[in-house]
């Protein structure tokens, strides 16, 4: 069998440090190509979820420099659990559930400020609570399939009420009720792809306009 290598995957070199593995995560994640590439997201998602938690990275160098012939024979997935229980099984899953809470709750609120975009076509103030909240959650979200939503919910609200905004300046030219009624089923529109992405788990595109 083929030995993966993680950082080729991700592609960084071996001694890039958190902050550039999350970074180049992000960006693989949000890549509309990649997402239809079921096999190569997952594999992504399983680089990111090694090279990010220090032990088992660790614990991977180790494999890879030490043991390469059972990295090829056993998978490299296999050999990477097993360095990583018999490290410090404990650690291990403390951390894991640390970052398992913490991407649990930026999840909630990135649904919160879907929430307040929609309260937003009867209450006009809400969606500045909901922006307020991505760029406040912005950083915990990066590296995260919730760093996509981040950027899509902060485009979807500046668009918004730029086209709000032109709209009710040429209110009276009669336009103006065009412009309104077509952000506003923009904005539906971004907010239904949303959410419907956040339930699924998976990141939204944040190339285009739709």
């Amino acid at each position: 069998m083929e030995q993966l290598n993680l950082y080729e995957i991700l592609g960084v070199s071996q001694d890039a440090d958190i902050n550039v593995i999350r970074e180049a995560y992000g960006k693989l994640v949000a890549n509309p190509d990649i997402q239809k590439d079921e096999e190569r997201f997952k594999a992504i998602g399983q680089a990111f979820e090694v090279l990010s938690h220090p032990e088992k990275r660790l614990a991977y160098d180790a494999a890879m420099q030490y043991e390469p012939q059972e990295a090829q024979d056993n998978g490299f997935n296999n050999t990477v659990v097993n360095h990583t229980e018999n490290h410090n099984t404990g650690n291990n899953n403390t951390e894991a559930n640390m970052v398992n809470t913490s991407n649990s709750e930026v999840k909630n609120y990135v649904f919160i400020a879907y929430v307040t975009y929609a309260l937003g076509l009867f209450i006009w103030f809400a969606p500045v609570v909901g922006v307020i909240l991505a760029y406040v959650k912005r950083n915990e979200a990066q590296g995260s399939i919730y760093a996509s939503h981040i950027d899509y919910l902060t485009k979807t609200f500046w668009v918004s009420l730029v086209g709000m905004l032109f709209g009710m300046l040429t209110i009276l030219i009669l336009i103006g009720w065009l412009i309104l009624v077509a952000t506003g089923i923009w904005l539906i529109y971004r907010v239904v792809v949303g959410l419907i992405k956040l339930n699924e788990d998976k990141p939204v595109p944040t190339q285009g306009w739709f």
